[in-house]
């Protein structure tokens, strides 16, 4: 399957850039665009309706667009070079250029085969041509900047969610891993140096960017590794039921999104209750899904705190910015239970 990536906009620090234009998913919008112009506008300029000449334009207009579209994606290093404004005014002025000069060497053709506008209609023809591309450009346009605005919000608001998370966490994972690496030094000092590489592991690894596709293997791995660093402090009060050998090594995921859930099923599930319980990780495949479920037992007080329903919100939150409906979360109560179900698309990573 095609890798993707969360965002399609080029994000400075003085604005939003224009999404890339090399991507089919755009170039399919901008076809059909294209062709519902064409049934507004063309339609109402034709003396004579009929499906031929429908075809002759929806031809024209479709083979323009394809070209403009495709001399944005050629200058796009170019226009990265500019401000973010002088980016999408750029990309505005490439557009017209490509038309223009298109429409130009399309009249001249039709003329000599009979199909075109002739030649007291040349400079008409022409004119037309370039302000209905240059009307439907600034409309696309326009919508683009407002949902890479957007899109661009959402995800600092991610980021900055995900920092306060761990800023949140960080302190009391800190302190009482500290705490249990120092207690493991006298008796057992090489159970105390695995112990500092994974807490090492889990820093270095809450450093990534919201935004960034990784390795569903390595998230797995630094789960584990926190799981086996609170085992440590909760000793058999945690119970670990990991079975995820059914998950596909070369499927990607956002990082921190396991984590998250992990410290909610330790934190209300484990800790609260004093003869501790089982935390259960389960994998498997679905079709071009991955499902991945923890539960964990209900707390003494079973209801969700703010920390937890905002780890949640999170998650979702950055979730449908990546992969829209495509993905989920579900969480679910039973009486004993404590259910999140995590529904991913599988995306390979084809750099691997």
């Amino acid at each position: 399957m095609e890798t993707v990536g969360i965002n399609e906009t080029m994000t400075g620090q003085h604005g939003v850039y224009p999404p890339s234009f090399c991507r089919w998913r755009l170039l399919l919008a901008v076809a059909a665009v294209t062709q519902i112009s064409v049934l507004m506008i063309g339609l109402g300029t034709l003396p004579d309706f009929s499906m031929p000449a429908l075809a002759l334009v929806s031809l024209y207009a479709q083979v323009l667009a394809l070209l403009t579209t495709v001399c944005v994606c050629i200058t796009r290093a170019w226009l990265g070079r500019l401000s973010a404004r002088g980016a999408w005014v750029g990309s505005w002025f490439v557009v017209i250029v490509a038309a223009l000069a298109f429409s130009y060497f399309a009249g001249i053709v039709g003329t000599v085969l009979g199909l075109g506008p002739g030649r007291e209609n040349f400079w008409m023809f022409v004119l037309q041509s370039v302000f209905a591309v240059a009307l439907v450009s600034v409309a696309m346009f326009r919508y683009l900047f407002i949902r890479s605005q957007w899109r661009a919000q959402v995800l600092a608001r991610s980021e900055a969610r995900v920092q306060a998370l761990q800023a949140r966490i960080r302190p009391h994972f800190l302190f009482n891993s500290l705490n249990t690496i120092a207690s493991l030094i006298p008796d057992e000092p090489l159970a105390a140096e695995h112990a500092t590489e994974d807490l090492a592991d889990l820093f270095r690894g809450s450093m990534r960017r919201a935004d960034s596709l990784i390795n569903l293997s390595e998230e797995l791995s630094l789960a584990m590794k926190y799981l086996q660093m609170e085992q440590r402090r909760l000793g058999e009060r945690l119970l670990i039921d990991w079975q995820v050998d059914e998950l596909p090594d070369s499927a990607t995921i956002l990082p921190l999104t396991l984590q998250p859930l992990l410290e909610n099923a330790v934190a209300h599930g484990i800790q609260s209750r004093v003869d501790g319980g089982e935390v259960r990780v389960y994998g498997r495949s679905e079709n071009d899904n991955i499902v991945i479920t923890i539960s964990n037992p209900l707390g003494p007080d079973d209801h969700v705190s703010k920390g937890h329903g905002m780890a949640l919100a999170n998650i979702r939150e950055r979730l449908t910015l990546a992969f829209g409906v495509s993905a989920s979360l579900i969480t679910h109560k039973s009486d004993e239970q404590f259910f999140a179900v995590l529904n991913l698309p599988y995306v390979e990573n084809t750099d691997s």
